[in-house]
């Protein structure tokens, strides 16, 4: 059965005056999945997540949220989304007070069900003996476990972060990508998110949309990235050129058996990457 798309951006360009930041972005994500938005610093990543959210509202294109074209100021559509984005402390009050201050925007949540939820968080983060320190103590990646808690202290169905890995040490992404794919399993939520890595793309998404200089250079599986346009270069002894061939076991095969009739020796075989998926290794 074909899945729903949750979100749909169809021919989306942003500019500021005369500089054009995305250009012509189309993609969509489909309920239940999570992609990863993959790109170096200034690919216009944080931009297209901005702009989704309403946060940047001049843009040409549209987007769809659940097959409703979005406006800013619905706070229906706009309260099914999560985001990590520009997030903000008081650093003067504790983990414990940041998260009940945003908590006490549910009026019909009790006092017993904001502290159970809040324990909850902060043990989902790893911040769970941090309760009582105030933020301002807080190493980088302490703080970026907290914004992850403040994520998560609303269930939208559609989560979009913007590098949720910074700081974090290797186990802790471990954590926190275990998270992730447990509310995708668990609660069907669909995530958003963005990393110029892409060993943390490719452990966490099912798909990559991969932006370069504002425009969409890829979309797809990791596997297809890796394997598009791959070929084997085989060197023949008396041969100036290499014979170029389909990456595949069978042309291979094919290959060298033709080379061994013809009483050719191999010098050697080499694997030409995809110089897309080599920009990100």
């Amino acid at each position: 059965m074909e899945k729903q798309s949750i979100l749909e951006v169809r021919n989306l360009t942003k500019s500021y005056g005369n500089y054009v930041v995305l250009k012509n972005i189309s993609f969509l994500i489909e309920k239940g999945t999570i992609i990863g938005l993959l790109g170096k610093n200034g690919a216009g990543k944080t931009t297209l997540m901005k702009t989704i959210l309403g946060l940047l509202c001049e843009y040409d294109g549209e987007i769809f949220f659940d097959k409703e074209r979005i406006k800013q100021q619905d706070r229906g559509v706009m309260g099914r989304i999560s985001s990590l984005v520009d997030v903000k402390f008081y650093e003067d009050l504790t983990a414990y007070q940041n998260l009940n201050y945003l908590l006490l925007a549910y009026p019909n949540m009790k006092k017993r069900e904001r502290r159970k939820k809040i324990r909850e968080l902060l043990e989902m983060v790893g911040l769970e003996g941090n309760s009582n320190d105030k933020v301002k103590s807080f190493s980088f990646g302490m703080k970026q476990r907290l914004a992850l808690a403040q994520v998560f202290t609303h269930e939208g169905d559609l989560l979009i972060l913007d590098e949720p890995f910074v700081g974090l040490d290797p186990v802790g992404m471990e954590e926190m990508k275990k998270v992730l794919k447990n509310m995708r399993t668990e609660r069907g939520v669909s995530i958003i998110f963005s990393s110029h890595q892409l060993d943390e793309v490719g452990d966490l998404a099912d798909k990559i949309v991969a932006i370069i200089e504002g425009t969409i250079k890829y979309c797809g599986t990791l596997s297809n990235l890796q394997n598009e346009s791959k070929k084997y270069s085989i060197w023949f002894s008396g041969e100036k050129e290499a014979v170029v061939i389909p990456y595949e076991p069978d042309s291979l095969q094919a290959a060298l058996k033709e080379g061994m009739q013809k009483g050719r020796d191999v010098e050697r075989i080499e694997i030409m990457e995809n110089g897309l998926y080599r920009l990100f290794i």
